[in-house]
Formats: C-alpha cells, sequence, structure tokens
C-alpha cells in the first residue's frame, strides 16, 4: 500500500510541474511565437505530461538505499524514466521542435534539479529533527538512571 505521504508529495510535485510548464508555455508564447494558441485539447495534453513526469517519482520515493550506489541507480533510473516520458510525449503532441529543443531541454533540467533539490532539503531536515528527538530521549532516560 502506497503511504499518505508518498501521495501528498506526488500531488505537490504535480501541481507544482503543471504551474511551472503553463509559466514556461506562457513565457515562451509571448515571447517567440506571437501567433500561439492553446486550445482544450492542449491543456489536457499538458496534464498529462506533467502526469507522466511525476508519475517516476514513486519509483524513488519512500524507497531507503541502503547502499550509496543503489541510491545512485535509483536516481539515475528516476532521470532516464521521467526524462523518457516527457520528451516522448513532447515528441508525440509535436511541442517540441529544432526551435524549441534547446529552451525546453534547458527547462527541463532546471525544474528536474530544483525538485530534487527539495526533496533532498525535506529529507534532511526530517532526518535532523528525528535525530534531534532521539537524542532528547536519550538525553531524558539517562537522567532518570542513577549511576
Amino acid at each position: 500500500m502506497i503511504k499518505k505521504d508518498v501521495i501528498k508529495t506526488l500531488f505537490h510535485l504535480f501541481c507544482g510541474i503543471t504551474t511551472a510548464l503553463v509559466l514556461f508555455i506562457g513565457i515562451q508564447g509571448a515571447l517567440i511565437a506571437s501567433d500561439f494558441s492553446f486550445n482544450g485539447w492542449d491543456m489536457l495534453r499538458l496534464l498529462s505530461v506533467s502526469l507522466s513526469s511525476s508519475l517516476p517519482s514513486l519509483l524513488v520515493l519512500g524507497q531507503e538505499s541502503k547502499t550509496r550506489g543503489k541510491g545512485v541507480l535509483l536516481i539515475t533510473l528516476h532521470f532516464i524514466l521521467t526524462a523518457g516520458a516527457v520528451f516522448g510525449l513532447l515528441i508525440l503532441y509535436e511541442w517540441i521542435d529544432a526551435s524549441t529543443a534547446f529552451f525546453t531541454v534547458v527547462f527541463f533540467l532546471a525544474l528536474y534539479i530544483a525538485a530534487y533539490t527539495i526533496l533532498e532539503i525535506r529529507a534532511k531536515r526530517l532526518a535532523r529533527i528525528l535525530n534531534e528527538r532521539i537524542n532528547a530521549f536519550h538525553e531524558t532516560e539517562n537522567e532518570t538512571h542513577n549511576d
């Protein structure tokens, strides 16, 4: 069964990616293509790109890697699956061409690195809080015992 925190993180990731994509498409449409139009089907396609880019996170979220090699392998596999899903759909929907490929790849990398950094910061903060609680428990345990 999938934990509630994993579902919540996936939802936040989906919403963040959707917001970033809307901003990217709006800025790109305003700066590069003045005759840019976006209909209802395109909005649904946008949501499918957001969903397909957040689903590979199930591979990494909630997984404890016992070794550093397994952690690097999971992150690498996650990156490959996410990039494949996103760029596969962008090519399928014909949203990427030679003129927008560079900006799209740079945007994808920036968004991926930002999301990964936020998750790492959250994990380190959680580890710090847990360590503080464990240390506080041990300190109170030691104070109650008379040597």
